[in-house]
């Protein structure tokens, strides 16, 4: 190798480092889990801090959902076939593999959680 070689893997390297500590923020910063009711947004939670929040609709629709260790689940829903709530514990590590990515839906209530990046 020339030292001309060199220098530019050197700045390759240099400016790869600098882009990633300028983006790292935008790509690994908080992430916070949106509900929706009916299509409509309903609710941001942080993922930050254990939380328990409650969805109470009329006609008896009630679904509980979960923020824990860093992730979001439906830990009960009045729902009959109960598939939101066998959807587990969801992490952002965990969507890229899930059955529906970054969404836990239920339905039959009109209730869905959106995991998203970013700010609450």
């Amino acid at each position: 190798m020339k030292r001309f070689d060199l220098i530019i893997i050197g700045a390759a390297g240099v400016i790869a480092l600098v882009l990633f500590a300028l983006l790292r923020p935008a790509l690994g910063g908080a992430a916070c889990a949106v509900v929706y009711v009916n299509d409509a947004e309903y609710a941001r939670l942080p993922l930050d801090a254990p939380t328990v929040f409650t969805v109470e609709q009329e006609n008896g629709k009630v679904n509980v959902i979960e923020i824990r260790d860093g992730g979001v689940l439906m830990a009960s829903s009045s729902c009959r076939n109960q598939l939101c709530v066998q959807q587990g514990h969801l992490t952002t590590e965990k969507a890229q593999s899930a059955a529906l990515a970054n969404w836990i839906i239920c339905l039959p209530n009109g209730v869905s959680i959106e995991l998203k990046e970013g700010t609450p």
